[in-house]
């Protein structure tokens, strides 16, 4: 609840103006992630505050509802800032649009297992290690395939300046948290150590997305160079022109072959 709370507070924020957070809540726009996204952190914050306040008046059912409306919603949460990315036009950032959803949900994965180990007891806290591992080896293949998928050219500044420096720490932490709660899986300090390491993890990895796009956008020729390559992918189709066609007049009766 308390993330939830922080959330709305640095998105009105980065609105700028705070009435423009209401003024977005009064249409529902789903080809906009950033409306989507108002309202899905709006619902979910609801979902979770309702569920507290009806547990600490003793009101079961309606807390249990509220967990079960925020849980539905959770996926969507994690998922909707990677839309909201991918939808610009920064090269390093659109072309992966097939893929950052799937890095964002290993890392909320994660960070919701390391919480549970963290604040759980030892003997409680079984699953949420598990939780915990599957999401840290989830970020890093995913981000492995994300750059794959991006090609030598647009993965290059998750390689270089302060988002290598980024990536390349993120990576060292993932690590060091998988081996830790693989090798100290016996141990509850262990245990914790690794959920710190995973919740460090999964906020640089974030800020080495954020900052990969920034540097492609400072250079163009993540821009040019990435437009050329596609272009010269693209095939035109063949075009048959009719018999009858005269193009000294500027008659084209012509239309495109259809594919065999």
């Amino acid at each position: 609840l308390g993330g939830v709370l922080i959330s709305g507070a640095l998105l009105t924020l980065d609105l700028g103006v705070p009435l423009r957070f209401y003024k977005m809540l009064r249409v529902f726009k789903p080809t906009s992630p950033m409306s989507v996204g108002s309202w899905l952190l709006t619902a979910f914050g609801g979902a979770l505050a309702g569920s507290t306040v009806a547990e600490l008046l003793g009101m079961k059912l309606v807390s249990t509802a509220g967990e079960v409306a925020a849980a539905a919603m959770g996926p969507f949460v994690t998922t909707y800032t990677a839309a909201l990315i991918a939808d610009t036009a920064t090269p390093i950032w659109h072309e992966a649009h097939d893929r950052l959803p799937l890095v964002f949900v290993a890392s909320g994965v994660a960070g919701a297992g390391a919480l549970g180990v963290l604040f759980l007891p030892a003997e409680k806290a079984r699953a949420s290690r598990r939780l915990m591992l599957a999401g840290s080896i989830g970020l890093g293949v995913s981000m492995e395939s994300m750059k794959r998928r991006l090609g030598k050219l647009l993965a290059e500044p998750y390689k270089k300046g302060r988002a290598g420096s980024l990536a390349r720490t993120a990576r060292g932490l993932g690590l060091g948290a998988v081996l830790t709660a693989f090798f100290g899986r016996k141990s509850a300090l262990a245990g914790r150590a690794a959920a710190v390491l995973t919740v460090a993890a999964g906020i640089v990895e974030r800020y080495a997305i954020l900052q990969a796009g920034k540097q492609s956008a400072d250079d163009p020729k993540y821009v040019v160079e990435h437009q050329r390559a596609k272009g010269d992918n693209q095939t035109l189709p063949e075009v048959v022109l009719s018999k009858d066609a005269d193009l000294s007049t500027g008659d084209r009766l012509a239309a495109p072959r259809s594919s065999p």
